[in-house]
């Protein structure tokens, strides 16, 4: 049996339309550059990563600077005055946004 399925473009292709970041897709914090800004939208971990995260600052909703990425070695992040280390592992499931130049 043969199944169809129906693609259905989610963005209007305005330049002032805006979306709002729950419904923008996020990429891994693994994509991320060195220098660049971003909101965390997703964890996609289970429940003591969840927590492990949150002990560190990391919860969705968080703004986050990429110092260095991981390769090799762990991802290095700024959280408001705070560097953290994030293994390669979790930065795959950490899912962020990039944040807009001059919108902090």
């Amino acid at each position: 049996m043969k199944q169809s399925g129906v693609v259905y473009d989610l963005f209007d292709h305005q330049k002032d339309h805006q979306i709002d970041a729950a419904m923008t897709p996020g990429m891994p914090l693994a994509m991320a550059c060195a220098g660049e800004r971003v909101r965390i939208v997703m964890l996609a971990g289970g429940r003591g990563m969840h927590q492990r995260l949150a002990s560190m600052g990391l919860n969705v909703g968080s703004e986050i600077e990429v110092i260095k990425k991981g390769i090799p070695g762990p991802f290095l992040v700024s959280a408001g005055d705070t560097r953290l280390a994030v293994g390669a592992g979790i930065a795959h499931k950490i899912m962020v946004s990039p944040i807009a130049q001059g919108t902090q």
